[in-house]
């Protein structure tokens, strides 16, 4: 049985019941009715898949009937069966509205092939319910597809095409013009001189209909892009057009071979679909058989009339066939399936198939069978599945995170790139609580939500302590229209280090301000007391003080450029090592005598400094004593600049872990916990307001660090607010190069 239908019968009682009997069995429910107003009030009242109209209606012509039901809006199919020869009445009824006329006819075939013709209306009806639903189908595909596509008509009397009268957004988009502007323009008008052979593009399309081939388009500001054009010929208006759809292929020359494949995209779309019918005999044989049955399967009528019907199925299944054939007229059971046949040539077809058993005038059966060649339609959809299974793989195997949700915020689909960075999806998980850790929908969902066909949205996001690059694009995914989906790219990377050169930027900036400061002061004390110097009037001890303050400053000028100068030449990998014998109680001795210099040019005499050697005499320490003078140097310099009371403790000793230790201990102000690393980068000090107030270009402990490293060590702190700070310096007992190459440190022999 068909699907279950609803039929009204209006007319002949007699030929109705008739009717009924044959219908119910493949239809579903079948109501015979004579009486017009009952009819009339019937339809009015209750839906109805279909009406089978008898022309010869009591007391009313079949024509005024029609006429009510249009005027009532009334959209029930009709099928008008007419006695035999009343051709005028079946003119009538066609133009009145009746979707087919039959001629009533006593032969066995009548009741088969009214059955079908009633499957052809209904499936018609259903066609036309779905129309609108398919235009929107296709707009929404040439508002979406990812290439450009320009419609324009075609002059017949120049052979070249017409203004463009419609373009897709992505055409608009990529030619950098409004569908206005287009509007006024032709395809010549946007193709590089030169670059389209129209005299072999119009001989494609004469030839063919269609025609592929490249061209270059040239965008408003000037911007050449490489196109492929797939042009064909179509009807619109009753007019000749041409559907131009032009893909960029900049990155894309190597995929030409996919490119052409695509062109099976643009089949033509088939109108009605095909039925063969043939009637075979207890035997097997062909006693009937109509014009569709002869196409599919290439033979003539008189080619098949008589011959056995295996002679269209293969070798293979043909016992098994015969065996179906006399078992369905022996027990009647319906028979309906997918079956491989083949024509005339030996070529393979896929149909479906469907039988019903009749009697003939002598009482024997006679199996009726209803054959659609759905060979395409399934070659399509092997297609489609293999073209989703590559798509599926594709996206499986990205390296960015990829996630699909519907209109509900669900997600239905993520990559395998996706489970392993947020972990596995439950089933309808919200993608906002999933992802976001949020309560409610994000914002750009809900707007996505209003108006997907056109939503687009790129932002930056931080997810599980990453930073991502989220896109979200809509979809269309099993079926959903209201699909989006969005790619996460980590961008972690980028981020730390758009960061840093921020940072990087900022630092550089603190810095120019500050040794600007560091470098003018002492310029203008030089410049300042030198032009005091020529007064004539002055006295030796004044001239001796000014000559001493010229030479501090140009001392600390001096040591600020010296610094300079010598971070450039550790970047430049132009810093040499050369390890000698430290004598240690000599360069305590001499650290004793710097530190009293600097506290009587910083007027802190007040502090208490002591120095202190753990080592044994017969100690033997081998570094570069010039660089682990300076590391010490720049230290002791450091505590008594930021040491007001108290004092400053130098020791060295030997730790159990066979490091040479030197420590550089004060009362100073201290260093914040967070700070501890900060101060030992470039530019950087403990609180960038001390500059100010201290001095100092913030250069020193991160030329410390540097050296020490090159020595093959390295440095430690420990201080807090308020209660000082204690620098250690470790070094190697003898300097080892492999140990300063492993710290990253360019060496020089």
């Amino acid at each position: 049985m068909s699907v279950s239908s609803k039929i009204l019968i209006f007319g002949n009682p007699g030929r109705g019941e008739v009717l009924q009997d044959y219908l119910t069995n493949d239809f579903g429910e079948v109501i015979i009715q004579s009486d017009l107003r009952y009819v009339q009030e019937v339809l009015v009242r209750d839906s109805f898949d279909l009406l089978v109209l008898y022309s010869s209606v009591d007391s009313t012509r079949a024509d005024d009937f029609l006429r009510w039901m249009n005027e009532n809006a009334l959209k029930v199919p009709v099928l008008v069966i007419c006695e035999e020869g009343d051709f005028e009445q079946a003119t009538s009824l066609t133009r009145a509205g009746a979707e087919q006329v039959v001629q009533w006819s006593d032969q066995p075939a009548f009741f088969p092939y009214l059955s079908e013709v009633i499957r052809k209306i209904q499936a018609e009806s259903r066609r036309k319910e779905l129309l609108p639903e398919s235009e929107n189908l296709y707009r929404t595909l040439f508002e979406n597809i990812r290439d450009a596509v320009l419609l324009f008509y075609w002059n017949e009397e120049s052979g070249m095409p017409e203004t463009i009268i419609e373009a897709n957004d992505v055409a608009c988009r990529r030619l950098e013009y409004t569908r206005k502007e287009l509007a006024r323009m032709t395809p010549g008008d946007i193709d590089v001189p030169g670059a389209t052979n129209y005299e072999l593009v119009v001989k494609g399309l004469e030839e063919k209909g269609f025609v592929v081939f490249k061209t270059v388009h040239r965008t408003r500001t000037g911007k050449e892009i490489p196109t492929e054009v797939n042009a064909r010929f179509f009807k619109l208006g009753g007019r000749r057009a041409i559907l131009a759809v032009a893909r960029n292929i900049t990155d894309q020359q190597k995929a030409l071979e996919d490119l052409q494949k695509s062109e099976a995209r643009f089949r033509s779309i088939i109108e009605s679909c095909i039925i063969g019918i043939c009637i075979t005999d207890k035997n097997g044989l062909f006693e009937f058989v109509n014009e569709e049955y002869c196409q599919i399967y290439g033979y003539t009528p008189e080619e098949l009339i008589g011959k056995h019907f295996t002679m269209v199925v293969p070798d293979n299944d043909k016992d098994y066939m015969s065996g179906l054939h006399d078992d369905f007229l022996l027990k009647g059971k319906e028979i309906k399936g997918n079956w491989t046949v083949v024509d005339k040539k030996g070529r393979e077809h896929f149909i479906i198939a469907d039988a019903t058993r009749i009697r003939d005038a002598s009482g024997a059966y006679k199996k009726v069978t209803f054959v659609e060649d759905v060979t395409t339609e399934k070659e399509a959809k092997s297609a489609l599945e293999q073209s989703e299974m590559k798509y599926q793989t594709m996206m499986e195997n990205l390296q960015d995170p990829v996630m699909i949700s519907n209109e509900n915020y669900e997600i239905v689909y993520v990559n395998r790139t996706f489970r392993k960075r947020f972990g596995n999806v439950k089933k309808n998980s919200k993608c906002h609580k999933e992802v976001f850790g949020l309560k409610e929908p994000c914002p750009w969902c809900m707007a996505a939500k209003e108006n997907m066909s056109r939503f687009r949205k790129r932002l930056e996001q931080r997810i599980h302590k990453r930073d991502y690059q989220i896109t979200t694009v809509p979809v269309v995914f099993k079926g959903a229209y209201q699909a989006k989906m969005t790619i996460f790219r980590d961008v972690t990377k980028v981020v730390r280090a758009r960061k840093r050169a921020e940072e990087s930027d900022r630092l550089k900036s603190a810095f120019l301000a500050n040794i600007s400061h560091e470098i003018r002061t002492p310029l203008n004390a030089v410049m300042g007391f030198s032009g005091l110097l020529k007064d004539e009037d002055l006295t030796r001890d004044e001239s001796l003080m000014y000559i001493d303050m010229i030479n501090e400053s140009s001392e600390h000028l001096l040591h600020v450029m010296d610094d300079i100068i010598e971070f450039s030449f550790i970047d430049s990998g132009l810093v040499e090592v050369h390890p000698v014998k430290v004598k240690i109680p000599k360069l305590l001795d001499d650290l004793l005598l710097e530190a009293e210099e600097y506290q009587k040019k910083m007027n802190k005499t007040q502090l208490q400094v002591s120095f202190r050697n753990e080592l044994p005499e017969t100690f033997k320490l081998f570094t570069d004593e010039s660089r682990l003078r300076q590391i010490l140097l720049n230290l002791l310099s450091n505590a008594v600049k930021f040491t007001e009371q108290g004092g400053i403790t130098v020791s060295v000793s030997y730790t159990d872990n066979r490091w040479v230790l030197f420590s550089v201990k004060d009362t100073g102000i201290g260093i914040p916990a967070r700070m501890h690393k900060v101060i030992f980068r470039r530019f950087r000090q403990a609180d960038e307001g001390h500059t100010r107030m201290f001095g100092g270009n913030g250069l020193g402990l991160a030329l410390c660090k540097h050296l020490a490293h090159m020595l093959g060590g390295h440095i430690e702190l420990k201080s807090r607010p308020g209660k000082g700070s204690e620098f250690l310096l470790f070094l190697p007992e003898r300097f080892d190069q492999s140990l300063a190459r492993a710290l990253d440190v360019n060496m020089i022999e």
